[in-house]
């Protein structure tokens, strides 16, 4: 990275960070590894991610600019903000939840060198199972295209320049192209050409702004295009993981916008109204679906809820049921105890985020139950009609808040000890050299349908023989040559060295589906050995 008080950088990395720190993390640990690097700058817009991100962020990128905001302000906002602090002839917006090849940087200021009338560049993106992403080249959604896209048309006739339009899916995705557009996830800008164009359109919220970017800069007459010399791997969506349900709203809402604002030049024969009808029956399906996957946890706190209550008052009553009041006239009193309570409890949840992944953990959901339980006793206390059960209505609320944190956390270890029972884990690899390697290395020792076939050293250079009683393979950056010569089943990474650039190259020339890639944590490998878990968690690399 270009030191302070040295000539202006060439490149300006913008990454905007929002609750997702390790992500980042790594996407700057393979940027450091990238030919180039020391001729960048590094400017992180962190859009109030009220965590500690800066923390993991910076402690091992201590020379990176970093902008905290008050507030979310959205996608292209905040790559505006990060525009504004940087110095470089060429800009790079980059997702948090990607890492980069080797040449990244090198290859997309080649190509902007030697063709100077293009404003925009982006590379070969492939997901972490080394399948393409369809996203990294697109055309512009015409009606017509649109249409082929979301009635399957174009994966029906992908091959056909007619039906394929959406992503060009009829071009060969190894050949460079010019295209409409490119993903916003990598795209290379020059300064110059952002600041013709206006920067993003800050209307954008989240998606549809670098659609809406390319339109601008080929209307000023540059060119966009699409670059497989380089490829980088996007985990996808892991910001808006955060805010699921908001970011489908984002979504479609700029699906409208793009179509207002473009019209005039995209309109094609269909007439707006039809248009505007494809685009809410098509969010209408799709954010149904959401919300009625974010609604199964919910209709299991119900189920959990009220059968504890019924219990409590079964086993309070057991003595003389002919008191029960479910068996009496107080049944209808029941049913608006058993409708407080699941209330208290469901919207509890909803506002503490217990239901958002990215905001869920035991103690969190724990401390949200006793909140819902104290505010369901005391709506109850006062209340004379309920004198006869406070005692147990009290209980039922504790007992279901232990409950509802632990069908949570059992219920996937019930579902990783079967899946253990029922498939094998095979032949493993472990890359790394270092007390976590070691955890490791005896976890999964303990699994008997697993077989170390041997060790990758994290390090380039001279390796030993043997760690921990298995053979050294090779080193990290022999990892594609590795792979190829054994057949294994599961990859474990236990290292802080840039892996990702030999990774991402074997996957773009390997096939690796049947690959599983877990890695630790970065705040993990920095823990000493007494203060590791006994069991080392890891991270999926499918997310």
């Amino acid at each position: 990275m270009t030191d302070p008080g040295t000539a202006a950088p060439l490149v300006s990395v913008v990454i905007v960070n929002y609750k997702v720190p390790d992500f980042a993390a790594q996407a700057l640990q393979s940027l450091r590894e990238a030919d180039l690097y020391h001729r960048s700058e590094i400017i992180v817009v962190d859009n109030a991610s009220l965590d500690n991100s800066r923390e993991i962020i910076t402690r091992d990128n201590p020379g990176i600019r970093w902008i905290g905001l008050k507030s979310n302000i959205g996608f292209g906002k905040a790559c505006n903000v990060g525009v504004q602090n940087a110095s470089g002839r060429y800009l790079l917006f980059l997702n948090p939840d990607t890492v980069v090849s080797k040449n990244a940087l090198s290859a997309c200021v080649d190509f902007m060198e030697s063709h100077p009338d293009v404003g925009i560049a982006g590379p070969k993106i492939l997901d972490p199972t080394g399948r393409l992403q369809p996203s990294c080249r697109r055309s512009f959604p015409t009606p017509f295209i649109a249409f082929c896209h979301f009635s399957g048309l174009s994966r029906l006739f992908a091959k056909s320049p007619v039906f394929g339009k959406y992503n060009l899916t009829y071009l060969d995705p190894e050949r460079e192209n010019e295209v409409d557009a490119v993903s916003g996830s990598f795209m290379f800008v020059r300064t110059s050409v952002f600041r013709e164009a206006g920067g993003f359109d800050e209307s954008f919220f989240m998606y549809g702004e670098d659609l809406d970017l390319c339109a601008r800069v080929r209307e000023k007459g540059y060119k966009v295009w699409y670059l497989p010399s380089t490829q980088i791997v996007h985990f996808k969506g892991q910001s808006s993981s955060k805010r699921a349900l908001g970011s489908r709203f984002a979504f479609y809402n700029a699906m409208l916008m793009f179509s207002r604002k473009y019209w005039h030049t995209y309109g094609s024969f269909f007439p707006r109204w039809l248009v505007l009808i494809g685009i809410f029956l098509q969010a209408g399906v799709n954010i149904g679906a959401s919300l009625l996957q974010s609604l199964t946890a919910s209709f299991i706190d119900l189920l959990i809820v009220n059968t504890v209550l019924w219990v409590s008052i079964a086993i309070r009553f057991s003595s003389v049921p002919t008191t029960n009041p479910y068996q009496t006239g107080q049944i209808f009193a029941m049913i608006g105890m058993h409708a407080l309570m699941s209330l208290s409890f469901l919207l509890t949840y909803a506002v503490q985020g217990v239901y958002s992944r990215g905001r869920y953990s035991p103690l969190h959901a724990l401390a949200s139950g006793l909140v819902a339980s104290t505010v369901f006793v005391a709506s109850i206390y006062f209340t004379k009609a309920m004198a006869f059960s406070r005692i147990a209505f009290a209980l039922a609320a504790v007992v279901s808040s232990f409950a509802l944190v632990a069908w949570r956390e059992v219920l996937p270890r019930l579902q990783t000890r079967f899946k253990r029972l029922v498939f094998a884990t095979g032949p493993v690899i472990v890359v790394g050299a270092n007390d976590v390697a070691r955890l490791l290395i005896r976890n999964t020792e303990e699994d008997k349908s697993a077989r170390i076939v041997g060790i990758v050293w994290p390090r380039t250079g001279d390796f030993p023989g043997e760690f921990e009683g298995y053979p050294v393979l090779g080193s990290i950056d022999k990892l594609k040559s590795i792979l190829q010569a054994h057949r294994i089943e599961l990859l474990l990474v236990a290292t802080t060295s840039a892996w990702y650039s030999y990774f991402i190259e074997a996957l773009g020339s390997l096939r690796l589906k049947h690959l599983t890639v877990k890695w630790v944590r970065r705040d993990l490998l920095a823990r000493k050995a007494e203060h590791l878990p006994e069991v080392i968690p890891l991270q999926d690399f499918t997310v």
